[in-house]
């Protein structure tokens, strides 16, 4: 049984159940204080002489998809809310975590957003212990309470446990931009012919290939996979050339639209060039100084927290896939790799070092002062890239490659981990890929990407990406048109 459909991002509901456990052991005037972040979800601890009256106090919130999860050493449950209080098991427990169970499509989630409850006593050191460890979960009962201000919201705290104000969880705002085009609106595919007849470039050229403009409504999808995962996120912008996606809403000011002409200089325009693109997302006016660059074909697996992307400290981290740039060049060599030499090149000349491997592809950490130190110090070459109508071999591959190389090289980065996939829609093996996505659950983002329209439509294979997205991402984000 759950409460219906995912109503709120995960980071939201994290704080919705911890705000409603709070409220009820207040009601039953129970002294409680926070100790610590769970993911999206909190920790509060309370007395062990309590633990019977907060499981009465908590049993009113309702049947309505609560759920209780206890633990007691090596046995472990979980049970309905409503019907804990007879259950002896749960009265002796060690720990609990209290929370709401929501459907996502065929799945239930919430059990990682939810409230943890420990209980503490006056243990042999005279401090209170946490009960069921030993080592330094102690504190002196003297410690007076605080007010601990969480992602903007209070909760009962203690001086022993400053969750809000320590330098373990990332503080500073972040956003998140995409770059996006409609390659089916007429007015844009004029566009795209005239400028390549005008280039010199032909249309069978691979930096022209249509697979690279094909939609899939991917942006849609990722919107709200970006919704439901990563619910701490500032502002969403979308790059795109003087388009707007139909189905997103006018008044939602999380969703802004910045056109390339905001970006790039008049002479640079029309551009279809990815790299232009990428090389000017820092000037995008009210842009965060830390922001994530995402394609509209990366996808946030699961709920993530933002030390994912950057350290507490504000760090953007680097995440390595060990796939590396080709050692030589030719006429067969793809732009991709060809960028990711340049970005080395650079690297060279000015620090003597490199970075090995490409970065996956995956959504890649910024920081917004290092791309405008690298338009400054690498004036040439980034400016040539932006005035670059398509994808040429002198491009540098700024976000996904060297702006992140760069901020290694400058002690602005460091190399981080992520659980992430690239499928290729082009994949004899599509179907367990996108299988292997949809019951693993363990990924932090996914890539769907098709590099190449040689293969042709398959109705098939369409209709397999279509109720993949659509079972993947079933709920509306609040700022899709109804």
């Amino acid at each position: 049984m759950t409460a219906g459909d995912l109503d709120r991002s995960m980071h939201e509901l994290g704080h919705f159940v911890a705000t409603e456990v709070t409220a009820q052991l207040d009601r039953a005037s129970i002294d409680h204080f926070v100790t610590s972040r769970r993911g999206d979800g909190l920790s509060f601890g309370l007395r062990l002489v309590d633990r019977g009256r907060a499981l009465d106090a908590l049993a009113e919130l309702g049947s309505a998809g609560w759920f209780l999860e206890w633990e007691d050493g090596s046995r472990r449950g979980v049970e309905p809310l409503a019907t804990v209080g007879s259950s002896r098991h749960v009265r002796r427990a060690r720990s609990w975590v209290v929370f709401r169970a929501h459907s996502w499509g065929a799945h239930a989630v919430g059990n990682g957003q939810g409230t943890e409850l420990t209980f503490w006593s006056i243990g042999t050191s005279g401090q209170l212990e946490k009960v069921g460890t030993r080592g330094h979960e102690r504190f002196d009962q003297r410690c007076p309470s605080t007010v601990e201000t969480i992602d903007g919201r209070p909760y009962p705290g203690n001086t022993a446990f400053p969750v809000g104000a320590n330098f373990e969880t990332v503080a500073d705002p972040i956003d998140i931009v995409y770059t996006w085009v409609d390659g089916a609106d007429p007015e844009w595919l004029e566009s795209f012919r005239a400028t390549a007849q005008a280039e010199g470039r032909q249309l069978d050229d691979t930096a022209l290939d249509p697979a690279r403009y094909r939609s899939r409504d991917e942006l849609l999808y990722s919107l709200r996979s970006v919704w439901a995962n990563c619910g701490w996120v500032r502002t969403i912008w979308i790059v795109t050339a003087g388009q707007r996606p139909d189905w997103l809403a006018d008044a939602d000011d999380r969703v802004r639209i910045v056109d390339h002409g905001d970006i790039l200089p008049a002479e640079a325009l029309p551009t279809f060039n990815s790299h232009a693109i990428e090389a000017a997302l820092h000037r995008i006016e009210g842009l965060a100084e830390q922001f994530i660059y995402f394609n509209d074909d990366m996808f946030v697996g699961r709920s993530v927290r933002p030390e994912l992307f950057f350290t507490p400290n504000g760090l953007a981290r680097v995440f390595s896939s060990g796939a590396r740039p080709p050692g030589i060049e030719d006429d067969q060599t793809l732009a991709v790799d060809t960028g990711a030499r340049r970005g080395r090149e650079l690297l060279a000349e000015r620090f003597g070092r490199v970075v090995t491997d490409k970065p996956y592809h995956s959504p890649y950490p910024l920081l917004k002062s290092v791309c405008f130190d690298m338009e400054r110090d690498f004036a040439e070459i980034v400016q040539r890239t932006q005035l670059s109508r398509f994808r040429s071999s002198t491009d540098v591959s700024t976000a996904a490659s060297f702006g992140q190389h760069l901020a290694i090289a400058t002690r602005r980065a460091v190399f981080g981990d992520i659980a992430t996939e690239y499928v290729h829609v082009e994949s004899g093996r599509l179907d367990w890929h996108l299988d292997r996505i949809r019951f693993g659950g363990d990924l932090d983002t996914f890539c769907i990407n098709e590099t190449s329209a040689a293969m042709g439509s398959d109705a098939a294979r369409e209709q397999r990406l279509a109720s993949f997205f659509a079972e993947q991402f079933p709920i509306v984000a609040p700022w899709e048109r109804s």
